[in-house]
């Protein structure tokens, strides 16, 4: 296996169209091991984006490598060591979860064991003898993040892995993809456009919007506080008095108030918090 310290990815001056539609121009990013949250709005192009990237998509200028390869001309030889999960991955419809993670270990080489231990974590261990054709779209996802988490890859892309799942379960994907990071020294790649706990898992975000690529890091800048609590209205008037750019958005309170300073708010409030993580202020935008 090639070792993570070399997994990398590089996007150099890409761009795409679509017959007239402009989906992306000049795309650059080089990224290393770590979680890297590639943020945008439904449509923006993330996952047009990532086919190019795993190779079964050609850009219309540019170039791509995955460890020095160009996944569209050496597509095996580049996607050897990636584990790519697509929004909507391909299933066997008609056959049992149980027959299908039989089938998936042995060509993935990840081991049954350790994809039942995922289901368990993800609540969706009842499945296995079910058909995928019984399962909700939400149940069908965590089995296959389930099966593409057991993977012992340097490289994992995935395109909207919280897509279709409750608040309580992406919270744990997150922790589950921080886990895997940690433990395995690999790279994630992961696409999303809801903004919930995924986000506070990453080490670094690009954000796709209006076809430009802009980076937001992590671990540095100005961040704006998102919170879900039982009574959004009082604590943003609560928070208003300070932070003037507090508002209400989506069912979330956006404010650029600490995230202590807002949960003593609630507090004080008798205000239930639900959730709550900060995103970079550059992400505000986006999901406000």
């Amino acid at each position: 296996m090639v070792g993570s310290s070399e997994a990398s990815i590089v996007c150099t001056d890409v761009s795409k169209s679509f017959r007239r539609r402009n989906i992306f121009q000049s795309v650059e990013f080089s990224i290393k091991k770590g979680v890297t949250i590639l943020a945008g709005e439904n449509g923006s192009g993330k996952s047009t984006l990532f086919y190019i990237l795993n190779g079964t998509m050609k850009p219309d200028s540019g170039s791509v490598s995955i460890f020095g390869l160009d996944p569209w001309g050496s597509h095996e030889a580049a996607m050897k060591e990636v584990s790519f999960m697509l929004e909507r991955p391909s299933v066997l419809g008609s056959s049992s979860i149980r027959e299908h993670i039989y089938w998936f270990s042995a060509i993935k080489g990840a081991t049954e064991e350790n994809i039942k231990d995922y289901m368990h974590l993800f609540g969706v261990e009842y499945t296995l003898s079910s058909s995928f054709h019984a399962l909700s779209m939400g149940e069908v996802q965590l089995v296959m993040l389930s099966c593409y988490l057991s993977c012992d890859t340097p490289i994992f892309m995935l395109d909207e892995p919280n897509s279709h799942i409750d608040v309580h379960k992406r919270s744990i994907i997150s922790e589950a993809i921080r886990d895997k990071t940690r433990a395995s020294n690999s790279l994630f790649l992961v696409s999303t456009h809801v903004f919930d706990e995924l986000l506070s898992a990453a080490d670094r975000m690009l954000i796709l919007r209006k076809g430009q690529l802009s980076g937001a890091d992590e671990t540095s800048g100005r961040r704006t506080s998102i919170l879900r609590t039982s009574d959004n209205t009082v604590l943003m008037a609560q928070l208003k008095e300070d932070f003037p750019d507090t508002s209400i958005s989506g069912g979330a309170i956006f404010t650029s108030a600490g995230i202590e300073k807002c949960v003593k708010a609630a507090s004080e409030n008798s205000i239930s918090v639900f959730s709550y993580f900060s995103i970079p202020e550059e992400l505000r935008s986006v999901y406000e």
